[in-house]
């Protein structure tokens, strides 16, 4: 299999991905098309999914959600705003103990999304809308 190409285009998509927070590939294009007018959605598209298999970026699918990129490579989870939609990267203390409880349990795991949902900071702060998990009371 020979080198991947480094071109123009793969970087002025990536340098989108890392601006935008997880963004959705049509995030992404109207990015990059803003500023670069004569790029095609399409090359936008095969350039995200070609980042996702090779391993340049996750691909993430959260529930009622279209399909985002996340150029954060490290095992996390996120969490998703009720309100204003934002996706966030949370870190869990030890996620790899995660994997080897399903590992012990003879699952070959081939990847796992954790997702939690609810009020974000920001529109915790400007709504008032704050709700205490049932643990945290």
């Amino acid at each position: 299999m020979g080198a991947v190409r480094h071109t123009k285009q793969k970087q002025m998509v990536y340098d989108a991905l890392r601006a935008l927070d997880h963004p959705t590939a049509t995030e992404v294009y109207e990015r990059v098309h803003g500023e670069h007018p004569t790029i095609s959605r399409g090359t936008v598209f095969r350039v995200l999914n070609g980042f996702a298999e090779g391993g340049q970026a996750r691909r993430v699918t959260l529930f009622g959600s279209d399909t985002r990129y996340d150029h954060t490579l490290a095992p996390h989870a996120h969490g998703r705003c009720r309100v204003c939609g934002g996706v966030s990267d949370v870190f869990l203390p030890d996620f790899s103990a995660l994997s080897a409880e399903a590992k012990s349990a003879g699952f070959c795991i081939e990847g796992c999304e954790v997702e939690f949902y609810g009020v974000c900071a920001a529109c915790a702060k400007t709504t008032g809308n704050m709700r205490q998990g049932a643990n945290e009371r």
